[in-house]
């Protein structure tokens, strides 16, 4: 008796059953032909729903841009290539997800038809435990796994998702514009602009058109109707940096738009609405200057809701490792030369080094050496000379070392030379006791 012939279309049609992964194909002009049960797992859509509907029914709003990698293989690839490409996708629940695609060209027919197999894969929990690994020393390109940078992290996470006006304060180069870029990609409005302006970069009449537009005939040279950054982030978020440089007219000007939610363009008498979060920044203690009267109180408490002081370099030098890899990692020189890292020497020298112009001034430090480097490890020679010649000041006479060469020789040997641990013996920052063991030629 001969066995029965199968039909192959039952037979893929129960092969594809039984894979994890969601399949689906579609034609050339992206309607869904077929969908197994994986795929409505994954997507949350039921067959009937699909099939015969264009697939923006199911990417609509994620990978459905201008020139999709799955359009793109509908209508130009050719039957011997295969696209991958990660992507977020959303379920029909709302539930936002990662997927890893894998398209290619099923059947392609003289009359034009064509066929497009899909297999995809719902990686989000892998691409979460990366992230979490990726960010055990960083968050949104922020570099730092110290104390404070920890909660300023946490700080970042808890403060996004309301509209509460930020004022970012701290020294130049400590990363404010970082922190603001943070905030807003970590918030409901991150899908909607950020636009920022600095307001030492303009005179009075050129902030305040930048910030509140002008009609035409306003001041000379205003030839048309021009929006200003208020009108062009309405619904995003607009960073205000190095706000204690606003004189009291624009101050004034700040102050109706956080009360009042609406800007006057320049030359205009008309209010216009506007639906924008504010963070602020400066590099001067503002709280002084409104005691000095060169800021006004008023503004100065409605900027300061959600106050955030970054700290600067020199007091987070375990951060210093961790920003040195990845000013190294992303040098934009790298496709011509191969940096490994640096000696370890080197990173003494980095660690000894107070950074007044802080995180900037380690980036352009790393820049300089990166560049005069003829090897493949960053050497002493290599930094700038303000910084390998370096040294503090002596300390004064009369001073003694609280802790002693025996204390700390004695605090290694109980955690095993670990310094980590004698630091803890010693009630010392980590740091702290490295430096001392320089300074009473300990070796490390």
């Amino acid at each position: 008796m001969k066995p029965k012939k199968r039909d192959p279309i039952e037979y893929l049609h129960h092969a594809f059953n039984v894979l994890d992964e969601a399949v689906f194909v579609y034609d050339q002009d992206m309607h869904i032909r077929y969908f197994n049960a994986a795929a409505e797992r994954i997507t949350q859509f039921k067959r009937e729903e699909v099939i015969g509907k264009k697939c923006v029914k199911l990417f609509q709003g994620s990978i459905c841009l201008n020139n999709c990698a799955l359009c793109m293989t509908a209508k130009t690839g050719a039957l011997s290539e295969r696209i991958d490409f990660q992507s977020p996708f959303i379920r029909k629940d709302g539930i936002k997800r990662i997927g890893s695609f894998h398209a290619g060209l099923l059947s392609k027919e003289p009359d034009g038809t064509r066929e497009v197999l899909v297999a995809l894969t719902d990686i989000s929990e892998i691409h979460q435990m990366k992230e979490e690994l990726r960010e055990t020393h960083s968050f949104r390109n922020i570099i730092g796994q110290s104390q404070m940078m920890r909660e300023l992290f946490q700080t970042i996470r808890n403060i996004a998702v309301f509209d509460s006006t930020v004022l970012l304060q701290g020294e130049s180069g400590t990363g404010k514009e970082l922190v603001a870029q943070a905030i807003h990609y970590e918030s409901p409005r991150a899908h909607r602009r950020l636009i920022k302006v600095n307001c030492s970069a303009f005179s009075e009449n050129l902030l305040e058109s930048e910030l509140f537009g002008h009609v035409r005939g306003a001041f000379t040279g205003a030839v048309r109707d021009r929006r200003g950054r208020f009108e062009e982030g309405h619904g995003g978020t607009l960073f205000i940096d190095e706000v204690g440089d606003l004189t009291p007219k624009v101050q004034v000007s700040l102050l109706r738009v956080i009360q009042e939610k609406e800007i006057e363009r320049v030359g205009e008498n008309a209010t216009r609405k506007v639906d924008i979060r504010i963070i602020a920044a400066s590099n001067k203690d503002l709280f002084q200057a409104v005691r000095e009267g060169g800021f006004r109180e008023d503004l100065y408490y409605r900027l300061n809701v959600i106050p955030i002081q970054l700290p600067p370099l020199r007091t987070r030098k375990e951060d210093i490792p961790y920003l040195v890899e990845h000013f190294i990692r992303n040098w934009k020189g790298m496709s011509q030369k191969t940096i490994q890292g640096i000696a370890p020497d080197v990173l003494g020298v980095l660690m000894e080094y107070d950074w007044p112009g802080n995180i900037r001034e380690l980036e352009n430090t790393i820049e300089h050496a990166c560049v005069v480097c003829t090897a493949d490890t960053i050497r002493v020679r290599d930094l700038p000379a303000p910084i390998r010649n370096f040294s503090h000041p002596p300390a004064p006479k009369g001073t003694r070392q609280k802790i002693s060469r025996e204390i700390i020789l004695e605090a290694l040997e109980r955690s095993n030379y670990n310094q980590t641990r004698a630091a803890r013996l010693l009630n010392l920052h980590r740091i702290t006791l490295w430096r001392k063991m320089k300074a009473l030629n300990i070796p490390g």
